[in-house]
């Protein structure tokens, strides 16, 4: 509940959430002459509004709000999935929040399972309880989720690495050279621009990413911080890429045209990897090169192990940041010559 704020009058005022009308919210104030007084009416006004709310909304409505109330603080990518997921929820749209059961999930859980995998039913599962425990907090389902079958991480070998860029086109060879040689996503390769290259140092800050308008964005700023970093290319890949205006995109595809084309290389010579897996051999490289685990997961964007001690108290040098990159740098250029 919001906290009461002290007007000019001396008199004490608090503002609620009522209801949406079109992209507008509109609140109802609540003033008294004590600040208790005030929050009082408010809360009082709050529960009696959310009881309405149980007894009106549907599962779809519920969900409609919940994504309205959140739309600003989530990325375009996260609202078009969450939008996704509540085309799934179609079967029990009708279902009135303070009506539905456990019984009612499971059936729709359990059919669910039968058209998709684990991970999609878990986040599905998670908007729906999200969305009902934002009108009820109190209500709780007792479902059984599918179990995700484990799928170990592919690292490709070198072979598959050296067969892939030698037969790769001019374009694809960098994106490869980004994601197997330097740990870039896709949709960080995507985003790429000229002015993002200094010398042989490239920035590595933004991202492409895929909204709810069905089109692809860019997008200035990482998902994580550490995924905002910095890596060292080759002469022979700084060449690779050439020059262009400081604007222009160094690629000039979109991510899922990379990946279009990657797995029709792939298909060609009947290797069986995915574009991402390219990131898990440049991991797997690392520890084969005895690459620091704090330098190899600043320089491939990944949180620093999550360990407390790390977070706090191991800072990275970056002289050596950049040593262990040229090592890896030189093992990565014998290999693209064998």
């Amino acid at each position: 509940m919001p906290t009461a704020k002290k007007t000019p009058s001396g008199s004490y005022r608090v503002r609620v959430f009522s209801h949406m009308e079109g992209d507008k919210k509109i609140y109802k104030s609540f003033t008294a002459a004590t600040k208790r007084a005030a929050e009082l009416a408010a809360a009082e006004y709050a529960n009696g509004r959310r009881e309405i709310v149980k007894r009106r909304l549907t599962v779809k409505e519920a969900v409609e709000e919940y994504i309205k109330a959140n739309e600003n603080v989530l990325s375009p990518a996260t609202l078009y999935g969450y939008e996704c997921e509540l085309k799934r929820m179609k079967p029990i749209h009708h279902i009135k929040i303070d009506k539905i059961t456990t019984h009612d999930v499971q059936l729709w859980v359990s059919d669910l399972s039968k058209e998709f995998s684990a991970k999609t039913v878990k986040n599905t599962y998670g908007l729906l309880t999200a969305s009902v425990a934002h009108f009820e907090p109190e209500k709780h389902f007792r479902v059984n989720l599918p179990k995700a079958s484990k799928r170990r991480p592919y690292a490709p070998n070198n072979g598959d690495i050296q067969r892939l860029y030698a037969e790769a086109s001019p374009t694809l060879k960098i994106c490869i050279s980004l994601a197997a040689f330097h740990s870039l996503r896709r949709g960080e390769i995507a985003a790429l621009k000229y002015r993002d290259l200094q010398g042989n140092k490239l920035h590595i800050h933004a991202d492409m990413v895929y909204g709810r308008d069905k089109v692809w964005t860019y997008k200035e700023y990482p998902k994580t911080e550490d995924s905002d970093r910095f890596a060292l290319l080759p002469d022979d890949l700084i060449e690779l890429i050439g020059t262009g205006e400081p604007d222009d995109y160094i690629i000039g595809w979109r991510p899922n045209s990379i990946t279009k084309r990657f797995e029709e290389l792939c298909n060609r010579l009947d290797i069986h990897v995915r574009f991402h897996d390219l990131r898990h051999f440049f991991a797997s490289m690392g520890g084969i090169l005895n690459i620091p685990s704090l330098y190899l997961a600043s320089m491939g964007g990944w949180e620093n192990s999550g360990e407390t001690m790390k977070k706090i108290y191991e800072n990275k040098i970056v002289s050596m940041q950049d040593k262990y990159a040229e090592k890896m740098n030189r093992y990565f250029e014998r290999l693209k010559k064998v």
